[in-house]
């Protein structure tokens, strides 16, 4: 589903931010597109049909994305060179993980502290994205301001107290309603609105990301024992060739016990590691049949021999049979 890039309300009047949209998904490939100019997959580890949205106002040089995801998602990506990226959560409930780091509602997300972000993220998870494009905000003061942010090191999580977490999620509600009420039309008095959101969304982020000291956020950026071993295994499972299909083999890859790979799954993604591997694998097939290969050549390709067992174990995981995302993927292509 694309947005609307010439939004209105049902009045037909205008809306004064560039670009207000909204967009639900049942599939998190979809939604992971939602992110213009971003490297980003996203694997779908918890059950079920999925169901999320986009709410997306562009304002000059900052773009709001307001994320809703109702399954355990591992996501992972690159955010576009030129971009600070960093999300403040209106909800996160569950067992989360950004770059092995635990991490919670009172936490600022910083997507672009490193070249490349892992986020595991629970199944209640509602986050304000916002991104700020320094060399399109409106004034030199806030492409100054902004550079300097971007030029910053800063880790992955950069903790809030509660208060001031609180605040920036007011405010940045408060955006959001604002953008989209109607005006007049003016493109001075259009310009100037913009410009004043842009100014209050880009100093309270800045206010968080500079109160943050270098000390802070090497004491806070404290992965998991296991993240590495997890990592270790994330590579192993992106190619059919290497990717383990059972708990066995991947004791054998690793060199490991299957006691420590129980603790390091459990440790790290609250899940046991049979069950990560089969969701992995799965959520593999379903790229394949996205791509437009067949059922049988997508299940055998990620080791799925068994034909019946597999299209029960892609209607838990996804809601629907690999036959009608096969069908579906087939007549979008058509």
């Amino acid at each position: 589903m694309t947005p609307s890039a010439h939004p209105s309300d049902f009045s037909g009047a205008p809306l004064f931010a560039r670009t207000v949209a909204f967009c639900a998904f049942t599939d998190v490939a979809e939604q992971a597109r939602s992110f213009d100019g971003w490297d980003l997959n996203y694997t779908q580890i918890s059950g079920g049909l999925f169901h999320g949205s986009s709410s997306i106002v562009s304002l000059g040089g900052i773009r709001l994305l307001v994320e809703d995801l109702d399954k355990v998602i591992l996501q992972q990506g690159a955010v576009p060179s030129d971009r600070i990226a960093v999300a403040v959560p209106l909800e996160l409930e569950g067992h989360a993980r950004m770059c092995g780091e635990k991490s919670g509602r009172d936490s600022l997300h910083v997507f672009s502290s490193l070249p490349e972000f892992e986020f595991y993220s629970p199944d209640r998870h509602v986050l304000v994205n916002v991104e700020i494009e320094p060399d399109k905000l409106s004034t030199q003061a806030m492409r100054t301001l902004a550079s300097s942010l971007r030029a910053r090191t800063l880790a992955p999580l950069i903790p809030m107290a509660s208060e001031v977490a609180d605040n920036l999620r007011d405010l940045l509600r408060q955006t959001l309603a604002a953008a989209a009420k109607n005006t007049p039309v003016d493109d001075v008095a259009t310009q100037d609105r913009i410009e004043l959101l842009e100014r209050t969304v880009l100093y309270a982020i800045s206010e968080v990301m500079t109160a943050a000291t270098p000390e802070a956020g090497a004491q806070a950026a404290r992965p998991t024992k296991y993240w590495s071993l997890v990592n270790a295994v994330q590579e192993r499972l992106q190619d059919a060739s290497t990717c383990p299909l059972s708990i066995a083999e991947l004791c054998v890859q690793l060199g490991i016990s299957r006691r420590t790979a129980q603790y390091a799954f459990h440790d790290a993604l609250n899940l046991n590691p049979i069950a990560y591997l089969r969701a992995v694998r799965l959520n593999h097939a379903r790229r394949e049949l996205r791509l437009g290969e067949s059922v049988t050549s997508a299940a055998t390709k990620w080791g799925f021999w068994h034909l019946s067992s597999f299209a029960q174990d892609y209607r838990a995981m996804f809601g629907e049979l690999p036959s009608a995302t096969a069908r579906r993927y087939a007549r979008q292509a058509s």
